[in-house]
């Protein structure tokens, strides 16, 4: 669960990885460390440390950078409660649409599903437990459950799932949810 943002020199460390910088319009993505950071500008090692070095302007720059899983979190919390919510709508089979193989946006992990929603305009409708379930191919989980989705041209389709990791995401959530307010309350 990755995702970039892209911050001011202000924000940047020696050493830090940075995945590529932007210039009004104009972006060049690539692998670089900070080597050095002042007003001025910003010195990168591209590639690895101890790699060719290039000066960037500290004040016309915009360095991307990965986020903190807190900071995904936190971007896609609210969207993760939507998705906790609507796994628990139970649906009939005629309502869920076709089955798809393509499954590589479910995830136990309910900011991670939600972050997969998002970047593939995806909303989650429900479940249904009227499906013929079959064991995944490399764990031999139980996939008991179909997710249904809807794409955004309200196409619906349905993957596979474990009806277990549906209680996961729910726990998971909801004991986020008690530390950030216990967080909150200090």
């Amino acid at each position: 669960m990755t995702e970039e943002k892209y911050v001011t020199y202000r924000h940047l460390k020696k050493g830090q990885e940075i995945s590529g910088a932007k210039q009004g319009n104009s972006w060049h993505g690539f692998k670089g460390y900070v080597k050095e950071i002042n007003a001025a500008y910003v010195i990168l090692e591209l590639w690895n440390p101890g790699g060719p070095e290039e000066r960037y302007p500290s004040e016309e720059t915009l360095f991307g950078v990965e986020m903190t899983e807190d900071e995904i979190k936190e971007k896609y919390n609210k969207m993760a409660g939507t998705v906790v919510k609507a796994i628990q709508n139970c649906l009939e089979n005629y309502e869920i649409g076709y089955h798809e193989m393509f499954n590589s946006w479910l995830s136990s992990d309910p900011w991670e599903m939600a972050q997969a929603c998002v970047k593939k305009n995806l909303t989650i409708i429900g479940s249904c437990y009227d499906i013929t379930p079959k064991h995944a191919m490399f764990s031999g989980e139980l996939l008991d459950v179909g997710i249904c989705a809807e794409d955004e041209d309200g196409d619906r389709f349905w993957c596979h799932f474990g009806s277990s990791d549906i209680e996961i995401m729910k726990r998971r959530y909801e004991r986020y949810q008690g530390y950030m307010k216990e967080k909150g309350a200090r």
